[in-house]
């Protein structure tokens, strides 16, 4: 009674004692593999620009943790997969299931350690990556000499729910200004009530302060009067500015709560939304990532007697590579409205989820 109750402490931290060196070593190997590819393919223009060494080395350390968070399903498969196949190899894994331990039990610590892994990998996504990354591309940019600038021209903006129509000739985001503006409010129906035209509008925090304003309102009867002002405010003349930049920010650049409300904004403009929608709930469904790979893997890593350490890092690609594709098609999809968003972003993990049973109930245990 005694014996049973500690063998599987005895197996549990014998496995973690093998994971952990591999763990670790591949995390090194794969985060340098893609720190190298993003480096190789912008070495040439540093070096034609003539950017010193330091600087790029800043690049190198900012894209670090976007590198680390690529490379730990990866590592965490190939850890697994190396690991159990050593086991196989030299036997030991017969021992285990002899001594009345499943491979399930014997890989529970592994799959603790991957649920641990999927809720740290969402909050360093979102609040270390993602920072690190917007910090990384400026840099990169500004290194290059590629400005990018939010301001807009000719834009129009729908916002309260369709009661507020904005038409502006310019927006400068440096000054949080609009010029050569009209603004159209509408009733339920769609009908115009009033409009507003202003040479200017400069945001004072709360609401668009416009000066040399004309503005005509449509009376009970359908008569339209004309009043002029210097200046003119209104409660409703209230959107943000951040509506009315150009539409060239990443989605991978934003945080979970910054799509939120950017798919909110797309909706209530009547713009295109799928994409950002699709984007956020990848951020929740990729963070399972490092518990589907350890569940792949732990039905995968039994299987290899011979050459472990080649085909652990081959089936560590292929699997890697194969998870990755199938997201891809699936948030094009859902991009382009083949599939609900929700779907796109989830139906990967769906997937290689049921391979990963039906692997590991066919495993040897």
């Amino acid at each position: 009674m005694k014996t049973t109750f500690r063998q599987p402490w005895t197996f549990w931290s014998y496995a973690l004692s093998l994971f952990l060196p591999f763990f670790l070593g591949a995390m090194v190997f794969f985060t340098v593999i893609v720190e190298l590819i993003d480096l190789f393919g912008t070495l040439w223009r540093y070096l034609a620009l003539d950017v010193p060494a330091l600087s790029i080395l800043k690049v190198v350390m900012l894209y670090s943790p976007t590198c680390l968070s690529y490379a730990l399903p990866v590592a965490l498969l190939f850890a697994t997969a190396y690991t159990l196949g050593s086991l196989y190899a030299r036997n030991e894994l017969v021992a285990v299931f002899c001594s009345g331990n499943s491979l399930a039990s014997f890989v529970a610590p592994l799959m603790v350690l991957g649920l641990l892994f999927s809720v740290s990998t969402f909050f360093f996504q979102d609040n270390v990556v993602l920072k690190s990354y917007r910090e990384k591309v400026l840099y990169s940019r500004s290194l290059l000499g590629q400005n990018v600038s939010l301001s807009n021209s000719n834009l129009a903006v729908i916002a309260k729910d369709g009661r507020v129509v904005y038409r502006a000739e310019y927006y400068d985001d440096a000054s949080l200004g609009l010029s050569g503006l009209s603004i159209v409010e509408r009733n339920a129906q769609g009908e115009p009530l009033a409009r507003t035209e202003a040479v200017s509008a400069r945001w004072d925090g709360k609401g668009w302060e416009l000066s040399q304003v004309r503005r005509f309102v449509r009376a009970a009867d359908g008569k339209w009067t004309e009043t002029s002002f210097g200046r003119y405010t209104d409660p409703d003349f209230d959107e943000e500015p951040s509506t009315f930049r150009s539409q060239k920010l990443d989605a991978n650049e934003m945080s979970v709560g910054q799509l939120a409300a950017h798919v909110a904004f797309l909706k209530r403009a009547g713009l295109p939304y799928q994409g950002a929608l699709a984007e956020r709930h990848k951020r929740f469904a990729f963070s399972f990532a490092p518990f589907i790979v350890i569940f792949i893997s732990a039905a995968l890593g039994g299987r290899f007697r011979k050459n472990v350490l080649l085909m652990s890092l081959l089936s560590s690609l292929l699997v890697a590579t194969g998870y990755y594709v199938t997201q891809m098609i699936t948030m094009l999809m859902a991009r382009t409205g083949v599939i609900p968003p929700a779907l796109g972003a989830w139906l990967p993990l769906a997937v290689f989820g049921a391979l990963g049973l039906v692997m590991f109930r066919h495993a040897r245990t």
